[in-house]
């Protein structure tokens, strides 16, 4: 299977696999949340050490949560709230698109 990254509205660790979950469908591969952190690149924030987001998606967000657009809420660790906002403000002013 081929996915584009802007199919994948996140990604979830499972022990030792990981789910990528688009708007449609779920995939398990074999992987490390540090393998996929840095293939997937700079639209992804992984704020959680079981959750990447894809920032094209975020909806909102507070100071323990993100929402995304299709009503996942995932969770968001204190320890990354700041450097979160910083790197979906950076993501934004880069000219990222957001499908909100």
């Amino acid at each position: 299977i081929m996915l584009r990254r802007d199919q994948i509205l996140y990604v979830e660790s499972r022990m030792r696999k990981a789910e990528i979950h688009t708007g449609r469908e779920s995939y398990e591969i074999y992987g490390t949340m540090n393998e996929l952190e840095r293939s997937l690149g700079d639209s992804f924030f992984r704020c959680h050490r079981g959750y990447l987001v894809n920032l094209a998606y975020v909806m909102e967000y507070t100071t323990d949560s993100i929402s995304l657009t299709d009503g996942t809420v995932i969770y968001l660790s204190r320890e990354k709230y700041n450097t979160f906002v910083k790197a979906y403000m950076r993501y934004l002013q880069g000219g990222g698109i957001s499908y909100v």
